[in-house]
């Protein structure tokens, strides 16, 4: 019972709603002068940002970043009728722009020298609180670029000093990144390096470090922002990563499908942090979303993403590769994509069960254990799913690095080599039920046993696309977190720090529009729903109605809600509107 009042407590959802709350009281339970007496007490107030940064697979039926919390990328078949990315207008309110978090880290920042504790422990704790502030702040640059910084609870009151801190306009992007840097590298030289399970560690902000520096890094390098402090931001999250490595504290789990799968995932070695649910107590529904469910399926651009069992990308050895059937597409893949993908196609007016139908032919079953369907649990049904929620692993950090080690060598500032490959990418290839054959780098190319390759799709894509052609070494590492992390709430935020939302474009990526090939009459039964290229038999089509508008400027960005601007500027204060909007 005392372990699951802890799980609870640690997790329990949040009950504030996500607006502006600066001018509120700093925590209504919390603000007495008898609060801050001892260290569990400012545990317990932390644990109300923990749901925030570590959402997993959400609760109920409202949706963390995995699987259903982002449909909208490259990994997901289109629509029948595509809708441009939003948003379209600015819109009056945005529960984006909030800052009632950051109030509240700043308060216990303002308040925890008061506990009765040693400064060493006064200082995890700063640094807890800084390391939530960062990640706020970094999710808020990454959506609206510059914003205001408050790095102290405002007063509430008619002066004209707190009214202009509490109305201050948005400083500028580097200058936050600046910030958000420092409380980073507070929290990682005084939270502690374990302070029990389920709980913030100094690795835990070392792994959300280098993940949010290396796409603050890349953003700001290929939107062409700053080249300097992209540099920084790269070399930040490039040292974060290897401080976690470093330690020697994590390693890859030899199972990557139970990682997804498992209802504890407490002593998994590649968790830096998860969540943990319990029945009757917390649950989620993503589990439902791959049993019982239709699905709109994944597409044609990431099932062919995963590469054959000995390393190539699969039209590296056929350029013109079409597989007539889902055995011929499944055969001799990298074995991560039966563990994502159903090694059968689930097709529209065919008998499916125990499962339901893709639209796009492809089942994804990432989330679920499908050896177990034939008997399946109370707890798979609705919103009652217990399944943990790995929500920064080892394998995220390792794919940081590279990245980050490739980014700065390309700014000259790194000299990446195959140890930078054999520290990280082929360790996850090196995952027991994974045993991909390692990938090398020769003379700045992609090469296995020591034969360089270059794929066809980069050029076909890139060509075509916005933000420069990516060189192949660095396709070969992009390709890998995708694989790695598909499905986990990464794409589309990739895809807009590489400037590469074109992927969503039909002109660059067809592919998004295309499911599996088949064969109508190996499915017999009322397909006539299910349209293809040919008469009878190509790639499943979903898109054809209305496409997508070629990604723009604006789409990168969102834009300051008009509430926000015509609440400063009936106070006398100005909050300036992005420029892509203007």
């Amino acid at each position: 019972m005392k372990k699951y009042l802890y799980i609870l407590l640690a997790f329990v959802p949040m009950l504030w709603t996500s607006c502006n709350l600066l001018d509120q009281p700093p925590y209504d339970d919390f603000t007495d002068e008898e609060f801050w007496q001892s260290e569990q007490q400012a545990r317990s107030y932390m644990y109300g940002f923990y749901t925030s940064v570590f959402s997993g697979y959400g609760s109920g039926w409202s949706h963390g970043p995995f699987l259903m919390g982002q449909t909208t990328n490259d990994d997901f078949a289109s629509d029948v009728d595509q809708q441009d990315l939003q948003p379209v207008n600015i819109p009056v309110s945005d529960g984006a722009w909030s800052f009632s978090n950051i109030r509240k880290a700043n308060y216990v920042i303002a308040n925890v020298g008061r506990l009765p504790l040693s400064d060493k422990d006064i200082n995890h704790w700063m640094g807890v609180a800084r390391f939530f502030r960062a990640c706020y702040y970094s999710n808020l640059v990454f959506t609206f670029g510059d914003v205001p910084w408050f790095d102290k609870v405002p007063v509430v009151s008619d002066r004209q000093e707190d009214l202009a801190y509490l109305y201050k306009d948005r400083d500028p992007r580097t200058r936050v990144d600046s910030l958000i840097m420092e409380d980073f590298q507070f929290a990682m030289d005084n939270v502690r390096e374990n302070d029990g399970q389920l709980q913030v560690n100094r690795y835990v902000v070392a792994g959300m470090a280098s993940r949010m520096m290396l796409r603050e890094g890349t953003f700001l390098k290929y939107h062409n922002i700053d080249q300097d402090y992209a540099a920084k931001c790269l070399q930040f999250a490039f040292d974060a990563a290897n401080m976690v490595i470093g330690s020697g504290k994590y390693s890859i789990a030899p199972s990557y499908k139970a990682l997804f799968v498992s209802d504890n995932l407490a002593g998994n070695p590649e968790m830096l942090m998860y969540r943990h649910y319990v029945d009757g107590v917390i649950s989620h529904s993503t589990l439902s979303y791959s049993f019982t469910e239709t699905q709109a399926g994944l597409s044609k651009s990431l099932a062919d993403a995963f590469v054959r069992a000995d390393g190539k990308p699969i039209y590296v050895a056929d350029e013109f590769w079409t597989p007539r059937t889902s055995e011929e597409f499944f055969a001799n893949r990298d074995p991560r994509l039966t563990q994502v993908i159903r090694p059968k196609y689930y097709i529209k007016g065919t008998d499916c069960s125990p499962f339901n139908y893709a639209l796009s032919g492809y089942s994804w079953c990432k989330f679920m254990d499908d050896r177990r369907a034939a008997n399946p649990e109370p707890t798979w049904a609705s919103n009652k799913n217990v399944i943990d929620a790995p929500c920064l692993r080892y394998a995220e950090v390792l794919l940081n690095y590279a990245e980050a080690a490739y980014e700065l060598k390309l700014l000259g500032k790194y000299n990446f080599s195959q140890a930078d490959l054999d520290k990280s990418i082929n360790v996850i290839r090196a995952r027991a039920d994974v045993n991909l054959p390692a990938l090398q780098v020769v003379g700045d190319q992609p090469a296995l046993g020591g034969v360089t390759f270059d794929d066809p799709m980069r050029m076909q894509i890139e060509q075509n696309a916005d933000g420069g052609i990516t060189p192949s070494i660095l396709w070969e590492i992009r390709r890998e977190r995708r694989v790695e992390l598909c499905l986990e709430g990464f794409r589309l935020n990739d895809l807009k720090r590489w400037k590469k939302l074109d992927y969503l474009w039909n002109d660059c990526n067809p592919d998004i529009r295309y499911g599996a090939y088949i064969v109508l009459s190996d499915y017999p039964g009322k397909t006539d729903e299910v349209v293809i290229e040919g008469d009878t038999e190509g790639f499943i089509l979903r898109n054809t109605m209305g496409q997508r508008n070629r990604p723009i400027a604006r789409n990168y960005i969102s834009p300051i809600p008009s509430g926000q601007i015509s609440l400063y500027k009936s106070k006398g204060f100005t909050l300036t509107q992005n420029k892509e909007w203007e």
